[in-house]
């Protein structure tokens, strides 16, 4: 008799009823109903182990899907020469110079096109997270993934490259991975932290692996080895989806439906006109706000700069200094993984030598950055002095090409690491000047703005690389178009420094002037106490 009491008090703590079951994650963790648990119409699982499942997947497919990406990344400068090439007339000798020409603007065409079909899903899809919910959302947003890459393992002209971007609209998987793991830690501010970190390093691992990957594939494969991989990744990620997610914008909470912030939808739904017109207010107000405008400007300019030089780089690499697929793939993850390394346990101690101060970094970062853009030209002048103009007639001895390995990846990794904590600084500039419930909003404004820096930077940068005036009269060594790109970038970083040293000593005088005027009230508070 009490073994079956004991048992009717089990089932009733340990069945969870329906009217309390939301997706928004709670501290406790219920046991599991097995009957209801096994049937194949209704699963109840304890919301902890839920959430636990959905993170971790979310990991998981945040690794694939940075993976698929890179894979097809020191590819595709080889895979557009290649379709150039295809589609130019025989005589080599005089179409060189013009298929290098075309292969630069082609590729910043591209990249820019690739950018502006992003800038305009990320709304989209978090639009879709509101209104499908996270499960639906993701399943699409790896869906477009896989058509991307299908399309381009495909692709036989150029025109089935840009055709390929075009599913790139809803290529947005670390939305969904941030609102995963928002939803899933909603009640714990610590885990949530700690949880988007892991995301960020997640995605690292698979940027690093990625380019090492696809460029070694592409040597002993072909050009299009990385997108079929990529299909199948994506593939993986879409049943992970299906099968661990939930579309948490159709959960009920007492009776209300939530959406992926955890608000109530009938609130939501009245108030989106109203959000959508404060927000695009707000966006105004701090652009024209004299302290905050000038670092989002600056912001903007700095990824023009950043986006035209990294898209000359492959070029530069396969074009001049004869690297392969696989030498570029390794080259590319040795900067990912430096940058990610930095950004761990470097920025720290790099701000704390700048006295603490974000400005001052920043300054730094682009002084280092337009120091390493002059010699990493000098490094190409010099190995083409030596090797010759006609990339293929070059033949470096093994010395001279470990030698230029080694000092075109430090340069570049220089470069970086520069930009990023020129980034990183200013980025806690802007947040550190609005109140906490606004930081959302401006780092959401300065995505918009690194997505409009690389709809100009990329093909800025192609078309000073194929052509324009001389910069330097260098003995005709092939690489004016470099010296060109270099000139602009770093007279870019001088606007940059002179706009940073403008708001600095205009931000210290209104700090000095506020401090004053503090000390001015509490004397008089002083006075009138005594």
């Amino acid at each position: 008799m009490r073994a079956r009491m004991n048992n009717e008090r089990w089932k009733k703590r340990s069945v969870v009823k329906v009217k309390e079951i939301s997706d928004v994650p709670r501290a406790t963790s219920p046991s599991i109903d097995l009957t209801s648990a096994l049937h194949p119409s209704r699963l109840v699982v304890p919301k902890m182990l839920t959430s636990n499942t959905e993170v971790t997947i979310t990991y998981l497919n945040i690794i694939l899907y940075a993976l698929s990406y890179q894979l097809q990344r020191p590819i595709e400068p080889f895979l557009v020469r290649s379709l150039i090439h295809n589609n130019s007339s025989n005589n080599r000798s005089s179409q060189q110079q013009s298929e290098e020409s075309s292969t630069n603007q082609t590729y910043g065409q591209l990249t820019s096109f690739f950018s502006a079909i992003q800038t305009i899903g990320s709304p989209l899809v978090g639009t879709l997270l509101d209104a499908i919910g996270i499960r639906s959302t993701s399943i699409l947003v790896y869906t477009g993934s896989a058509a991307s890459y299908a399309i381009l393992s495909q692709a036989s002209t150029l025109n089935g490259l840009y055709y390929s971007k075009i599913p790139t609209l809803l290529q947005h998987a670390f939305l969904v991975g941030q609102a995963t793991v928002v939803v899933s830690t909603l009640e714990d501010s610590a885990a949530r932290a700690a949880a988007l970190g892991r995301m960020t390093t997640a995605y690292t691992v698979g940027a690093t692996i990625g380019p090492a990957l696809g460029g070694y594939l592409g040597k002993k494969s072909d050009l299009y080895v990385g997108a079929r991989l990529a299909v199948w990744g994506s593939v993986v990620s879409i049943v992970l989806s299906v099968v661990y997610l939930k579309d948490h914008r159709r959960a009920r909470d007492n009776g209300n439906t939530v959406d992926c912030s955890g608000n109530s939808a009938k609130s939501s739904e009245s108030s989106r006109k109203e959000s959508c017109i404060q927000s695009i207010k707000r966006t105004v107000s701090y652009l024209r706000n004299p302290s905050m405008g000038p670092l989002l400007f600056i912001k903007w300019l700095n990824g023009v700069s950043s986006s035209a030089f990294s898209t000359i780089l492959p070029l530069i690499l396969a074009n001049k200094l004869n690297f392969g697929t696989a030498e570029l793939g390794y080259y590319m993850s040795v900067n990912s993984f430096s940058v990610a390394i930095f950004a761990c346990v470097g920025i720290g101690p790099t701000m704390r030598i700048c006295g603490d101060r974000a400005d001052e970094l920043a300054f730094w970062g682009i002084m280092f950055r337009s120091s390493a853009f002059v010699t990493f030209a000098l490094i190409v002048t010099h190995v083409m002095s030596v090797t010759g103009v006609d990339s293929e007639a070059q033949h470096l001895n093994n010395n001279l090409w470990n030698t230029t390995i080694l000092a075109t990846t430090l340069a570049s990794i220089v470069i970086s690491l520069a930009s990023h904590a020129h980034a990183t600084s200013l980025t806690s500039l802007t947040t550190g000047s609005v109140t906490a419930k606004e930081r959302g909003a401006i780092l959401g404004l300065e995505h918009g703005l690194f997505s409009m820096a690389r709809i100009v930077g990329p093909p800025m940068g192609t078309t000073l690389l194929s052509r324009g005036p001389t910069i330097l009269n260098l003995g005709g060594r092939g690489v004016d178009g470099l010296w060109r790109v270099v000139f602009i970038c770093v007279l870019i970083d001088l606007v940059l420094l002179t706009l940073l040293k403008l708001w600095s000593t205009r931000h210290d005088a209104a700090e000095i002037e506020l401090n004053d005027q503090k000390s001015l009230m509490n004397d008089n508070d002083h006075d009138h106490s005594d």
